[in-house]
């Protein structure tokens, strides 16, 4: 039984369970500010994970919520609609880009981006409904957020080669 105690304590630690991670993303609503821009945000507005990793997303009460964009998921995924609850975690179990809106003040340019393990599964669909979907305010910010997600398939790429 002794030796078989720290093998079932590698076993844990080395477990994909144990390794996952949560990310923290803030919905932060700043009065002092005179920019729009600045003023409603999702903090980081883009966050790359591993697949099976979480996001904890802090401060969707009131009007903030945290909203999936339709057509911005991987095929099969259910849309993420989380609202008036202080901390929601959500699980990703599958690879792509997640494009996120606050379905109130998205028009204010809150919107954020997902990168689960290989953006490449959706990008393409994800960059088409970003340009029907997300608020003309929001349209540059999710632009450049999906153009780091698609250069990180490149920077990829070049590190495979």
């Amino acid at each position: 039984m002794k030796k078989i105690l720290p093998l079932l304590c590698l076993l844990l630690v080395c477990s994909p369970a144990v390794r996952a991670e949560t990310q923290v993303i803030k919905q932060v609503f700043d009065i002092k500010t005179a920019d729009l821009d600045a003023m409603y945000q999702f903090i980081p507005d883009y966050v790359a994970i591993d697949v099976g990793d979480s996001v904890r997303f802090e401060g969707t009460v009131g009007s903030h919520t945290a909203h999936s964009i339709q057509g911005m998921l991987p095929e099969g995924v259910e849309p993420i609609t989380i609202s008036y609850q202080n901390v929601s975690d959500i699980k990703f179990d599958k690879p792509g880009v997640y494009g996120i809106k606050c379905k109130v003040h998205h028009r204010y340019g809150m919107v954020a981006l997902i990168v689960v393990g290989d953006p490449s599964v959706n990008i393409e669909e994800a960059r088409a409904a970003a340009l029907k979907r997300v608020s003309r305010r929001g349209q540059d910010k999710m632009q450049r957020l999906l153009d780091r997600a698609e250069a990180s398939i490149q920077s990829k790429a070049n590190n495979d080669s």
